[in-house]
């Protein structure tokens, strides 16, 4: 037996040193802001889209549900979801290009359609997001629109650079968690007339040569929200097809407006 262990012990190490590497330091000098700004916008630009699978949990007073998804997302606005049931039947579609959109309920037979409002996902998704800010979190990122102000400073414990980008005139702001080697951000910290949230990516791997947050949380305390993404599967920049974000109205359905 203590042989054994010992024929294990090489094959073992490299794992063990994986879990306890240490993250490396700041660079001794901090960057200019808009550097880093713009390291992270080409970062984000890499990753027009995804197709993926994803386990979706969300918790807020309102409710509380974890349901399994097929997800289409693409920049700008493009968003397709297909909640599933335990055994891989569709039990919802919904699908937006930003401005449109059309949910079908497939045991109903009920079809519908209307524009896009603040709280069209509020039957799935607590905080009223836009679809932009939809598609930007599962593709791992923040809306980076060009700041009025920006800074930059470091966080020595999370050994990670912060980003500070402030819209005054719209009373809104973004501080971005920034991994100085990578430019991905780990944690954006987003503020708006009403509303207040944090988007945390973790377990970085690379896709297509792309490194890619395979887990994704969006929490907004003041609404007691917590609204989590893992993807065992995903597929990013894939090839589109022309079907991809029109949901076509199944025979037989009825047609109905917008709830």
């Amino acid at each position: 037996m203590r042989a054994a262990r010992l024929l294990l012990f090489p094959l073992l190490l490299p794992l063990l040193l994986s879990h306890c590497a240490t993250i490396p330091p700041l660079p001794s000098v901090t960057p200019p802001a808009e550097e880093v700004f713009q390291q992270v916008k080409a970062r984000q630009e890499a990753v027009q889209g995804l197709k993926g699978l994803a386990q979706i949990k969300v918790s807020s007073p309102a409710k509380s549900f974890s349901v399994q998804q097929v997800l289409f997302a693409r920049l700008p606005a493009f968003l397709r979801m297909e909640s599933l049931s335990p055994l891989g039947t569709p039990l919802l579609y919904l699908v937006t290009d930003g401005r449109e959109l059309s949910l079908y309920n497939p045991e109903e037979n009920r079809y519908y359609r209307g524009g896009w409002r603040t709280d069209s996902l509020s039957f799935a998704l607590p905080v009223a997001l836009s679809p932009e800010e939809a598609v930007f979190f599962l593709l791992g990122g923040g809306p980076l629109r060009e700041p009025e102000t920006m800074s930059l400073r470091p966080d020595e414990g999370e050994r990670l650079w912060v980003l500070e980008l402030l819209y005054p005139s719209r009373g809104e702001s973004q501080a971005l968690w920034v991994n100085p080697q990578s430019f991905q951000v780990h944690r954006a910290d987003i503020t708006r007339p009403g509303l207040s949230f944090q988007l945390v990516y973790s377990d970085f791997r690379p896709v297509k040569d792309i490194l890619f947050p395979h887990q994704m949380r969006l929490i907004a305390e003041g609404a007691r929200t917590r609204i989590a993404a893992d993807f065992p599967e995903v597929e990013l920049n894939p090839q589109w097809g022309a079907e991809d974000f029109f949901l076509p109205v199944p025979r037989g359905a009825t047609i109905l407006p917008l709830p």
